[in-house]
């Protein structure tokens, strides 16, 4: 399997002013130390949560058939190909296949399909996922770990007692929308 993000999310998931507003930073000179910070807390919850938070446009290219898209939420799938005996990418039948979603994972369900060739990307899928509007628990979660990581640079304070008490209610932000593969 292999994705390839093509069209990126045109509008950014968590925006630098709202970051900055919750961070309460009036001045402009950390300004590329906290998009930074944005940028990897953004990847880090998308990875978490095993969804798209802002909508992109993927290529998954496949040996096969497979029916379980990675990438979640799914807003549609664009065009289904698949490798002829030359080796030349063809579009399936649209009227062949649907789209549906199972435990809030997008599935496809095909009625025929052609034979493949021995190819690792005999199959190409592209599709598009992602919030419109991200749920705000999930943006307060990313708002608190930008709060974190730009109030402590280090990961360990000297000095300091460190509790989970909130880092666990931080994390329940999360919980109703990780997606279990």
């Amino acid at each position: 399997m292999q994705l390839t993000e093509v069209t990126p999310p045109t509008s950014p998931v968590l925006e630098l002013n709202d970051a900055k507003g919750f961070l309460r930073v009036l001045h402009t000179d950390d300004d590329i130390f906290i998009q930074d910070t944005i940028d990897s807390v953004v990847e880090h919850t998308q990875n978490i949560l095993n969804r798209q938070l802002g909508v992109a446009t993927y290529e998954l290219y496949l040996d096969d058939f497979r029916s379980i898209l990675p990438k979640n939420p799914i807003k549609s799938v664009d065009k289904i190909e698949y490798m002829d005996v030359d080796l030349n990418y063809v579009e399936l039948n649209v009227s062949t296949y649907y789209l549906y979603e199972r435990n809030e994972i997008g599935c496809i369900s095909y009625s025929e399909v052609p034979s493949l060739p021995e190819h690792k990307k005999a199959v190409k899928i592209t599709f598009t996922c992602g919030y419109d509007s991200v749920p705000k628990p999930i943006l307060s979660y990313m708002r608190v770990k930008v709060s974190t990581l730009y109030e402590n640079h280090e990961e360990y304070v000297i000095g300091s007692i460190v509790s989970d008490f909130n880092d666990g209610l931080v994390k329940n932000l999360l919980a109703s929308y990780k997606v279990h593969p």
